[in-house]
């Protein structure tokens, strides 16, 4: 499954992720002990993908105080506020050269399974939803907040 992963990924342009249940631990999702290391981080990722000219980007419900923060980067897409996954990216790849082919999403939850759906690769973390699981491309061996990593390691295999 990883090989096919790694070559489907090279048509990818656009990788995004949901925040709770994939780029934060479900557990943790409203206590995230150190908010400014999870920007940190958040912002090496939006720097790794623009240095491979791709773009990285949150999708998420929640409306979070701390994604104001990440919102200042302008190599970060945050999408957010709106249960409706599918019109944020639809609004969003209005201005972009880019289709839902080229998308990648990675979601753990009912609410994420619409995206998953239209996207060129989905996936789920290892501790996403059964439901989830069933309808994805493939299931990351990273549980949920620590996917952000292994996806980075595929990026960096398909540039080698």
């Amino acid at each position: 499954m990883k090989i096919d992963i790694l070559t489907k990924i090279r048509d990818i342009k656009l990788f995004l992720f949901d925040l709770e249940g994939v780029l934060i631990h479900k557990n943790a999702a409203n206590c995230i002990e150190n908010i400014d290391k999870f920007i940190h981080q958040i912002n090496i990722a939006c720097e790794e993908f623009t240095k491979h000219k791709l773009k990285f980007g949150i999708v998420t419900a929640s409306n979070e105080n701390f994604l104001e923060k990440i919102k200042t980067n302008s190599n970060c897409i945050v999408l957010s506020n709106s249960i409706n996954k599918v019109q944020m990216v639809d609004d969003y790849l209005k201005h972009e050269i880019i289709n839902y082919k080229q998308v990648l999403y990675i979601g753990d939850d009912i609410l994420d399974i619409p995206l998953l759906q239209k996207v060129g690769i989905s996936g789920a973390p290892k501790d996403g939803r059964r439901e989830v699981k069933r309808v994805v491309n493939f299931i990351t061996k990273s549980n949920s907040g620590e996917v952000l990593p292994e996806i980075l390691d595929y990026l960096k295999q398909t540039k080698k």
